[in-house]
């Protein structure tokens, strides 16, 4: 039973690595971690990311407001 709670343990934190670097690469991941240090940087970093992330979604057909 004790090697089961070791296993699962492993890979655990195995699996956080991953999210670890995913979480250093977002905008917000940079400030934590240091790699940007002004204000200006982090901006770029949104705009970058929100550019990227840009895909088909829906809009509305019109203009027309609501």
């Amino acid at each position: 039973m004790g090697r089961f709670f070791i296993l699962v343990a492993a890979l655990f934190l195995a699996s956080c690595e991953g999210v670890e670097e995913d979480a250093r690469n977002t905008p917000i991941g940079s400030v934590v971690s240091g790699k940007t240090k002004s204000v200006e940087n982090y901006v770029e970093r949104v705009k970058s990311q929100n550019k990227a992330e840009n895909r088909d979604v829906w809009r509305p057909s019109s203009s027309e407001r609501f």
